[in-house]
């Protein structure tokens, strides 16, 4: 008994490591992402738990969710080498930095703790800003003025 399997041809997306315009064009789609996620971050009131949990919570561009998609794939989009692993990029370190600070604002907001919250919140613009600088965006208060 034969049988007939229709093959569909594969597509491959181009990844990270594709190089050349693709990086360039990953880079500006992500950006686009990261300053609205950031723009959202910035605008927060962090001593009011209820605006830093809507961040969290939204899955829309401009939430966490989308932000921390966004703005790990635009610093491994900063990759010269499909042989360098993403983690030693400084791009990928400084963004790894900001996100374990925004993790523990992560914690201090489920416990309800206002006070480490803010102060949570408060470190993580401080490693936001050097993230910035390493994927050649303006500062956060730069953004959050546009």
């Amino acid at each position: 008994i034969a049988s007939t399997v229709a093959s569909t041809p594969a597509y491959a997306s181009g990844g990270a490591t594709a190089g050349g315009a693709y990086l360039l064009s990953a880079k500006q789609r992500y950006n686009k992402r990261v300053i609205a996620g950031v723009k959202s971050l910035l605008s927060l009131d962090a001593r009011d738990l209820s605006q830093v949990e809507a961040f969290f919570s939204s899955p829309e561009e401009g939430g966490w969710e989308d932000l921390s998609a966004a703005g790990y794939l635009l610093a491994n989009a900063f990759r010269t080498s499909s042989t360098k692993a993403p983690d030693s990029l400084p791009s990928v370190k400084k963004w790894k930095a900001f996100a374990k600070e925004m993790e523990l604002v992560q914690r201090s907001l489920s416990k309800k703790d206002g006070e480490k919250t803010f102060a949570s919140y408060k470190n993580a613009e401080e490693k936001l800003d050097a993230y910035l600088e390493a994927v050649e965006l303006p500062p956060g208060m730069e953004l959050k003025q546009m």
